[in-house]
């Protein structure tokens, strides 16, 4: 499933997803609510999927890959995956616990104006999504998120 969330949103709606949101997250919905930044969330099996060009404002894109089990880039809609590597500025890999501090830095690139985006995957996986990233958007900066002994 995937959803875009911008600040046309009502505040109200965005406090209460603040408020039921999971504390890695809230930076992602604060940037949203206070910065004029889209988001969009791609789960696992969300087929083609894009970065809504219509208001020209930033976008973060989180990427779910971390469920009971990863499946790495090669499951989801590769077009989309490639189109939005392309047209990011920054990306966040998080194979490890999720942490506001990781998500706030991951977020930073879009309230400053540019497309982000957040993979959060597991450890077998952390390696193909940042090949991936190396290939498509060579020099653009990873902040990798792992565990002890990753393996990017």
């Amino acid at each position: 499933m995937s959803g875009v969330f911008h600040a046309s949103a009502t505040t109200a709606r965005l406090d209460a997803a603040l408020d039921a949101a999971a504390p890695h997250l809230r930076p992602v919905l604060l940037a949203v609510r206070d910065h004029r930044v889209g988001m969009l969330f791609v789960g696992q099996d969300a087929g083609a999927f894009f970065i809504p060009k219509k208001n020209a404002r930033p976008a973060i894109v989180l990427i779910g890959d971390d469920l009971e089990c990863s499946v790495g880039p090669e499951g989801f809609h590769m077009p989309s995956v490639r189109k939005m590597i392309r047209a990011c500025s920054a990306f966040t890999v998080v194979s490890s616990v999720p942490t506001p501090e990781i998500y706030a830095a991951g977020t930073a690139i879009a309230v400053g104006g540019k497309n982000a985006a957040i993979i959060e995957t597991r450890l077998a996986h952390e390696f193909q999504w940042v090949a991936l990233i190396q290939k498509l958007a060579p020099g653009r900066p990873i902040l990798l998120s792992t565990v002890t002994g990753g393996t990017a």
